[in-house]
């Protein structure tokens, strides 16, 4: 299996300079993730079909019950189009 190398939403805010709220933030504005509990900071269809993001599950036990939660993964595809966004946001406020 060859899977191409993705990026933790950490990962990705300091690769950019950037810290990880802001970050997240910027990524809920335009479309990449969920802004609404329950799906929250989980990857949208449209990214995950653009192959921007991917999304890790997993599990955990709060005291007897199951909960299961979602991590987003940035794609290089990703990164790139986060950056030319950030880019261009950065060039509108100078100008």
């Amino acid at each position: 299996m060859n899977q191409k190398k993705t990026y933790t939403v950490t990962q990705a805010a300091r690769m950019l300079g950037m810290g990880r709220n802001n970050l997240l933030k910027l990524m809920r504005k335009n479309g990449f993730l969920y802004s609404q509990e329950p799906m929250r900071n989980s990857p949208t269809k449209w990214a995950v079909e653009q192959s921007l993001l991917n999304q890790k599950t997993g599990q955990f036990f709060k005291g007897p019950v199951k909960v299961q939660h979602i991590t987003a993964l940035v794609t290089p595809k990703g990164m790139a189009w986060i950056r030319d966004i950030v880019e261009s946001q950065t060039t509108t406020k100078a100008g």
